[in-house]
């Protein structure tokens, strides 16, 4: 479902912060799947931020043998991931300003990032696009206990 712009910044934000919430949740489920594939499960990594968690998936998938195609495709699209989830920090974490004289102005939480023209339209993309990586997160969930089924039969195997 795209969302279209309705010239609502706080609208936006609120879609971004949602659907931002919607997609960590779907990448802390692969995070857990995968910590159990690798028999690692730690108290500590559970309170990682997000692009960590990104970081410790993509390094476990890149040591895996043999991935399937959905597995692939997760794989490549974690990179985008950690941008998109970097445009949403500076959305989330900076301050919204009403000017009458400049319009609204964006101005990021970081300390030397200039203010900047506050758009709605930037915002639903952001929500658009949190939206739409859903979906490769889901099609690597369903293919995890596959994958695993198939490493396990084939742990076995010798040489």
């Amino acid at each position: 479902m795209t969302l279209k712009d309705d010239g609502c910044l706080i609208r936006g934000l609120g879609y971004v912060a949602l659907y931002a919430a919607y997609l960590e949740e779907a990448i802390e489920d692969i995070f857990f799947a995968v910590a159990k594939m690798e028999k690692e499960q730690n108290p500590k990594k559970d309170l990682w931020p997000i692009s960590q968690k990104l970081k410790y998936i993509d390094k476990k998938i890149k040591e895996w043998p043999d991935l399937p195609s959905e597995l692939r495709a997760f794989y490549k699209y974690i990179e985008e991931l950690l941008i998109i989830f970097e445009k949403r920090n500076l959305l989330i974490h900076g301050r919204i300003y009403a000017d009458k004289k400049t319009g609204d102005t964006l101005k990021p939480a970081r300390k030397g990032c200039e203010a900047v023209p506050a758009v709605s339209a930037e915002f639903y993309e952001l929500a658009n696009q949190l939206f739409a990586a859903l979906e490769p997160c889901k099609v690597s969930m369903f293919a995890l206990p596959r994958y695993e089924a198939t490493r396990t039969k084939n742990a076995g195997c010798g040489d």
